[in-house]
């Protein structure tokens, strides 16, 4: 018989306006039970040294990203995750949008572009090599996993206000109550990914 699988990490996140408050609502989480493992903080500009010294004061990691607090959490894509969802159907739909032109000029009673004979099959290319890139784009973009900034865009907007971003990471059977904790003491914008957990 196989022993079950380790349930998946369940990140829980959020933001405090300063360091006091991000200090109280860390000591609760520890109090809590819940480990210094698997407790992270992060800000930017001049209370990134005052979040390292947090970090060393009550043994936990300082390597929230700022710009993406939520990198690496399960079910959401990196900011570089998605922008190659958005490359990758863009050239998908320019060299979709190409062929389509090349095949419709073919046709001459159909006339898309209205272009001298020996132009026509450039020119109907280029147009759908454009339409069919920015078609591309928006439905790579679209049917791509959501991005970890987009879902934590409040947290990143509290930090860059010199607030705190506070992740902890842990298991499911313990997510509400940590994202409880961290209501408790003040925390701005809690989020749980996934959700569901």
């Amino acid at each position: 018989m196989q022993a079950p699988s380790p349930s998946p990490l369940v990140f829980v996140a959020c933001a405090f306006a300063d360091a006091p408050a991000a200090q109280a609502a860390i000591r609760a989480l520890l109090g809590s039970g819940v480990a210094p493992t698997e407790v992270a903080i992060g800000a930017a500009g001049a209370e990134k040294p005052v979040a390292a010294q947090l970090a060393r004061e009550l043994g936990i990691g300082d390597d929230v990203d700022p710009a993406d607090p939520l990198a690496g959490a399960p079910g959401l894509a990196s900011a570089s995750v998605g922008a190659s969802s958005v490359d990758f159907g863009g050239v998908v739909g320019s060299l979709v949008g190409a062929l389509t032109g090349a095949v419709l000029s073919l046709f001459p009673t159909l006339t898309i572009v209205p272009l001298d004979a020996h132009y026509r099959t450039i020119g109907d290319m280029l147009l759908f090599l454009v339409v069919g890139a920015l078609a591309g784009a928006t439905l790579g973009g679209a049917l791509a996993p959501q991005r970890s900034t987009h879902t934590a865009f409040r947290i990143v907007d509290e930090i860059e206000h010199h607030g705190f971003a506070v992740v902890a990471r842990l298991d499911a059977s313990r997510a509400a109550a940590a994202a409880h904790d961290l209501e408790g003491s003040g925390g701005l914008h809690v989020i749980r990914v996934p959700e569901d957990a």
